[in-house]
């Protein structure tokens, strides 16, 4: 069977003069007596202009050649999906975030999430913890076990693990600036719980760089939550090399409103500054390319999204290759999560969200869908889910999958004169930038000169101008408005009681354990800090003797100090 070329049938001219022929002898003319509904169509996100009709002339006239750019599923250059099959030898992973209150109160809503036919978990620590901080400290009060679950000690974590392992098929853990301690929890957690490591994957997202750029829960100065950060991806690689160390969450640059080339773009980045981390502790790229990961969303412009998760896979594997010299395939094929993104749901009538959720989705799953995929829930923006959500956002991936057929044939969109135009786009538009960013000194420096911010702070106040000057319609928002509209979903709520129990087991381990060894354990933490020996291995003893979490991350604070952002540098 011979291959296809760069040859596009008809030939080019033709197809311009066909193209020209039709929109001069029967467009026109129809669109003299139609006016069009707007003046400019154009990608929500990236502003491009949408042509009424795409050809094969579009390809040729971006320099489309079907073996460079398209190929075949399983090869490189990827476009059409890492896996040879696509989805129809198995599913991708159906997931949802949870994290609230105490170690036992995640547990039985983690029970209850795999009951509905999930097998991944992601599960989210509160801001007392994703800031390094224990439950009692006075900083944090009123914000213990709200927006995630509260992880003082090891004790917490083991109350968390009372699940049933043999139906997980991943745990992922978001808490990214204090990792090191987060992964030493997770490590002697599952050794307590006596639970076999190597039966399914702990994936800890790990992606400090994220926080400085849009996010904002880190501790540490950049430089050093990059150091940390790249402990935890070599203690992974040479200790657990079934789990996943790093993930790039990019799903946190769309909400800060990136559009398309700077989510794709600065996410290539700082995962390449973290590849150039590890590179230098002497693992080979081969090595450690397939241990990284990416969280990508798709928002409501259907095509803008599934050409963005295509693109994404074409100039990982351009990056790995041309950039770096990876030979293996595994190095050169992206790991993916994709979801919807919450900032397309609405608290004004919430219900509607279930439909954008399901179109969203079923883009992921157009897009290639990834190893997995996650999925907000339709009340996110009045409360943490409710049950009933939980049960709705389960079944909605469960009908993508199963009800639509969208997984049935591999790629279905390929071909498509549009899909395959916008996609080459974004791709030659996010290797432009990525270029731009490593001219002045990569990812790191874009960050500490502002660079990042000031982008998404400009894509912010454009973005934001669309929706308040209605160039932008959302229903419920500034469309089809419902005046005194009155909620109609359940709201879930926490136990108010979480804060002072968790504060009392708190003060009562601090009492019953050894002081001298947390002492000298901690000391042990500073030592490794002050010398660059890799953290995790003595924030692992340390948490078997339960030092507590703010305690590791103030040892660690004498050390490295903490980041102030410069206010004239941020631009969210």
């Amino acid at each position: 069977m011979s291959r296809p070329g760069n040859r596009i049938e008809p030939e080019a001219s033709e197809a311009q003069e066909e193209a020209q022929r039709w929109e001069r002898e029967t467009r026109a003319p129809f669109v003299a007596s139609h006016p069009e509904r707007r003046e400019a169509f154009v990608t929500q996100a990236l502003k491009w202009p949408i042509q009424p009709l795409y050809t094969p002339a579009d390809l040729d006239a971006s320099g489309f050649d079907y073996a460079r750019d398209l190929g075949y599923p399983g090869e490189y250059p990827y476009t059409r999906g890492t896996q040879p099959n696509g989805h129809r030898s198995s599913l991708w992973t159906m997931s949802q975030v949870t994290g609230f209150g105490k170690g036992e109160d995640w547990a039985r809503r983690a029970r209850y999430m795999l009951e509905q036919g999930l097998q991944g978990l992601i599960l989210e620590h509160d801001l007392p913890t994703t800031n390094g901080y224990d439950s009692d400290n006075p900083l944090v009060e009123g914000e213990v076990g709200r927006a995630g679950l509260a992880v003082d000690s090891l004790e917490d974590l083991e109350r968390a693990f009372d699940l049933p392992f043999e139906r997980l098929k991943y745990l992922m853990s978001v808490c990214n600036a204090p990792q090191p301690v987060n992964l030493a929890m997770i490590i002697a957690a599952l050794e307590k719980k006596g639970v076999d490591p190597r039966r399914f994957v702990v994936h800890i997202v790990n992606g400090i760089l994220i926080e400085y750029t849009c996010v904002g829960r880190y501790i540490f100065p950049p430089v050093h939550g990059l150091r940390i950060a790249t402990d935890c991806i070599e203690y992974i690689i040479r200790n657990h090399p079934n789990w996943a160390p790093i993930s790039i969450i990019s799903a946190q640059l769309q909400p800060a409103k990136a559009n398309p080339v700077q989510e794709l773009a600065f996410s290539m980045a700082i995962a390449m500054a973290y590849i150039d981390a590890t590179l230098a502790r002497g693992l080979p790229i081969d090595t450690i390319a397939p241990y990284f990961h990416f969280v990508v969303n798709v928002d409501m412009d259907f095509f803008e999204g599934i050409c963005k998760l295509r693109a994404y896979r074409k100039v990982w594997a351009r990056l790995m290759q041309e950039r770096y010299g990876a030979k293996l395939p595994a190095a050169l094929k992206i790991r993916m999560m994709t979801s919807p993104t919450t900032i397309a749901l609405t608290l004004q009538q919430p219900l509607n969200n279930i439909g954008r959720l399901a179109i969203m989705a079923t883009a992921c799953a157009l897009g290639g869908a990834g190893e997995a995929m996650t999925t907000p829930l339709h009340d996110e923006a009045h409360s943490l889910p409710a049950e009933e959500a939980i049960r709705v956002g389960a079944a909605l991936q469960h009908i993508v999958a199963h009800e639509t057929g969208v997984a049935d044939t591999i790629d279905p969109l390929a071909g498509s004169y549009y899909v395959e135009s916008l996609t080459k786009q974004i791709e030659t538009a996010a290797m432009a930038e990525i270029d731009k960013i490593q001219a002045m000194g990569g990812a790191l420096k874009a960050i500490e000169t502002g660079y990042f911010q000031r982008a998404l702070g400009r894509e912010q106040y454009e973005r934001n101008r669309d929706i308040e000057e209605g160039r932008r319609k959302w229903v419920g928002v500034n469309h089809l408005v419902v005046p005194g509209e009155k909620r109609q979903i359940e709201i879930f709520r926490a136990d108010g009681r979480v804060e002072e129990e968790q504060v009392a087991r708190l003060r009562e381990l601090r009492a019953r354990r050894d002081p001298e060894a947390v002492a000298q354990a901690l000391e042990a933490v500073r030592e490794a800090a002050r010398t660059g020996a890799n953290l995790v291995s003595p924030c692992l003893a340390a948490v078997k003797v339960y030092a507590t979490h703010g305690e590791l991350c103030d040892a660690m604070r004498e050390v490295f100090g903490v980041h102030t952002p410069d206010s004239q540098l941020t631009g969210v």
